[in-house]
């Protein structure tokens, strides 16, 4: 069946949530495509710990043009799907898969990417499964398959946060758990509830920053779940990681001010992950550890190579949610119908749809505005 889709007009990286939005609306733009994905349809929400709950709610408001923040599409709802407010990554991943299904998406899984190549116009792209053609790619792959392990040394020495399956697999007396963004309070909180006693390092002072951007500062889900009666832990602010070392039988765990922490059980690394787009960085102008885009989040050095999902950034917007990314879904889509000639009654109709359901960014100097209160 993949010979069907070894030659298309777009072909997608990636079958997360940035993926299968982007194909939606190719497709309701009457434009060929395929995805390509090298496991499953939402594998990498799969993947989180069996406790791990979205950060950002889930609500059905879809019918007063407020979208789900978690919805891929404007007329999905994952509260409505999953009837919860915060999913885990596997109630998520489900509600992908209906995605999937309900909009018969053409997915090739089990393709893995090798490299990507540029031809007079054509991208070729190699693969496990043989080589693809198209004129048009969208790079949508996300970044939890991509944990960074040397961000300081001795880091592989930990265990990463995307290695843990269960907090009840882990729990143990005490606990060294490195970063106190989203994830590091994750792991903080659900080790203590577990029992253990945790050690919380911070290389700044996260719990005073306080931004209206949660891409900056912690979400209020998190703020509320640090104040359970049942979470308490050895908070060290301003304790960023030199090194990690194990000596008889102790990890010890050394801070850029010279303090000390120890313990006989691996330190928890929740420092974050890499982007992505190493197979294809060659392609893209790097800024300030970003890629840089044009106004349609296509690279500034390869033309017809777009980007959506988690890693887009303008200026100092940084769309790494959901609600965010979405909005940019019909701006990509929009400029490969036009290069295609797409019937413009089409693209409008659905250019019309995602605008008025808020699915739709293009002036992107509202994003720096801060909230009044």
């Amino acid at each position: 069946m993949i010979q069907d889709f070894k030659n298309k007009d777009v072909i997608i990286i990636g079958a997360g949530a940035a993926g299968l939005g982007v194909a939606v609306a190719l497709k309701r733009m009457d434009i060929n495509f395929v995805i390509l994905e090298k496991e499953e349809v939402g594998a990498s929400f799969k993947k989180w710990p069996e406790e791990t709950q979205f950060i950002s709610p889930s609500f059905t408001g879809n019918f007063f043009k407020m979208p789900d923040l978690n919805a891929i599409t404007p007329e999905t709802s994952p509260a409505f799907n999953l009837l919860t407010e915060h999913p885990t990554g596997d109630e998520y991943q489900a509600y992908l898969k209906g995605v999937s299904e309900h909009y018969k998406l053409n997915i090739a899984t089990g393709v893995t990417l090798k490299s990507v190549q540029k031809k007079k116009g054509i991208f070729i792209v190699h693969t496990n499964k043989g080589d693809y053609h198209c004129q048009f790619l969208i790079w949508a792959a996300g970044e939890y398959q991509y944990p960074d392990r040397n961000t300081f040394k001795g880091a592989d020495l930990c265990t990463h946060y995307s290695e843990i399956s269960s907090f009840k697999d882990i729990k143990t007396e005490d606990r060294i758990v490195i970063g106190s963004y989203e994830s590091g309070c994750d792991a903080a909180i659900n080790l203590c509830k577990e029992g253990t006693k945790v050690t919380l390092l911070d290389s700044t002072n996260n719990f005073e920053l306080i931004n209206s951007d949660s891409s900056y500062s912690l979400s209020p889900f998190t703020r509320d779940r640090l104040n359970e009666e049942d979470v308490y832990f050895d908070y060290q602010p301003e304790s960023g990681v030199k090194e990690v070392r194990f000596e008889k039988g102790q990890y010890y765990v050394e801070t850029v001010t010279n303090k000390q922490f120890n313990s006989p059980y691996k330190p928890i690394n929740c420092t974050g992950f890499k982007s992505s787009l190493s197979l294809v960085e060659s392609l893209f102008e790097n800024y300030d550890g970003y890629p840089l885009l044009n106004n349609f989040d296509e690279s500034t050095k390869t033309k017809n190579l777009f980007l959506v999902g988690p890693q887009v950034k303008h200026g100092n917007a940084l769309f790494c949610f959901i609600y965010k990314y979405r909005q940019r879904f019909a701006i990509v889509s929009e400029r490969i119908a036009v290069r295609k000639k797409i019937d413009r009654s089409v693209v409008k109709s659905v250019i019309n749809d995602y605008k008025e359901n808020n699915f739709y960014i293009k002036n992107l100097s509202c994003c720096d505005d801060e909230c009044i209160c």
